[in-house]
Order: structure tokens, then sequence, then C-alpha cells
């Protein structure tokens, strides 16, 4: 019921008083799942019918989909050692396991950057989580902030990796995905500004 009275957001917060009435009533009867089951249902349909609602399911599902996912896969292959292993050699599932050897791509000259790469993936993990975090927050300023923080570290990385001799072409999978990310952060905002000049509009109608 809790989740039927969220879902139907502050614009139809008397609706959500109703619910909540005819709730306790269900109670009485001895139907109290059934019924809450039926108000979940009622109110994804209204937020569906609801611009403002259609935006924050679109919202949710993104960063639920997409931008964290994101940052689950940085952030293993953090830990498993991404940039300089050589997955040529071995997939992630053999690094993962407690015999994997992968062969790595780190030598003398290089070995001490390792940490500070790892540091750097799990940097852009975080920030990933900030970015869907802000967008479900509709606070655009500080996304434009950690996205301007996500661009400089992506840099950062590429650059280490062509600086220590690493194969680039491992870095094509995380800028596609931070490319596709920072394309759905863009799509966000103009919805979401289009839906605040249209009601700023009805207002004054």
């Amino acid at each position: 019921m809790a989740l039927a009275i969220a879902g139907l957001g502050d614009r139809n917060s008397e609706w959500g008083l109703a619910m909540q009435g005819e709730f306790e009533a269900s109670i009485d009867d001895g139907r109290p799942l059934f019924f809450a089951f039926g108000c979940l249902l009622g109110a994804w349909r209204m937020r569906l019918a609801d611009p403002d609602g259609r935006f924050a399911l679109a919202s949710f599902a993104l960063a639920v989909g997409l931008i964290l996912p994101l940052a689950s896969v940085l952030a293993i292959g953090a830990i498993v050692g991404f940039p300089y292993l050589d997955f040529a050699q071995d997939n992630v599932v053999g690094i993962l396991a407690v015999a994997g050897a992968p062969t790595t791509l780190l030598n003398d000259g290089n070995r001490a950057a390792a940490s500070s790469l790892s540091m750097v993936v799990f940097l852009l993990a975080g920030t990933s989580v900030l970015i869907a975090w802000a967008i479900l927050d509709r606070n655009w300023v500080r996304v434009a902030a950690v996205e301007r923080l996500t661009v400089a570290a992506t840099l950062t990385l590429l650059m280490f990796v062509g600086l220590l001799g690493f194969d680039e072409t491992r870095m094509i999978l995380p800028i596609l995905g931070f490319v596709a990310q920072h394309v759905v952060v863009l799509m966000l905002m103009q919805w979401h500004w289009r839906l605040d000049r249209d009601t700023a509009s009805s207002h004054r109608q």
C-alpha cells in the first residue's frame, strides 16, 4: 500500500489519502492484500497517463537499468584488474577463479601505476552511482557537476592507458558506456525542461 501511495506522486496526494482510508476498511473485510495490489496497479496506470509520471518511471528505469549496471561493471573491473590485465589470455570468469592466473600487462616500469588506475576506475563507478541518485532527485545542477568529473576521470584513464603502453582498444567498451550514459542524461534534462515549461504555461493560462 505504501508503494501505491508513493507511486501516485505529490500531484495525486488526495487520491493517496482516499486509498489509505479505503485500505483500512479493507482490513476489516479481510482482503487488505488484494485491495493494496489493485491500488498499486491503479497507481501505475495513473502515473503512465501523467507526463510527469512517465518521466519519473523512465528516469527510474534508466538509472536502474543502465547507469547502475555500468557502475557495477566498472567496480568489478577494478577488482579483477581492469585495465592492466590481458583479457585476451583469460576471461573474467577465469580471473575471478581462485586458481586463475591472468597475464598481466604490467612490467617493472609501469607497475607503480596499478593502484592509481584502479582508483580512477573506482572513481568512475562512484560517479555513475551519484549521477543515478541525482537523476532520481531531479537535481540537474549536481548531475552536470558529476558529469564533468566523469569526463575528466575518463580522459585521465585514457591518457594513462596510452602512456603506459597498454592496448587502447580495451577502453572502447567503457567509453561507449559513458557515451550512452551522457546521451541519456541529456535526453532526460531536455525532457524535464519541457515538462517544467509546459507546467508553467498551463499555470499562466
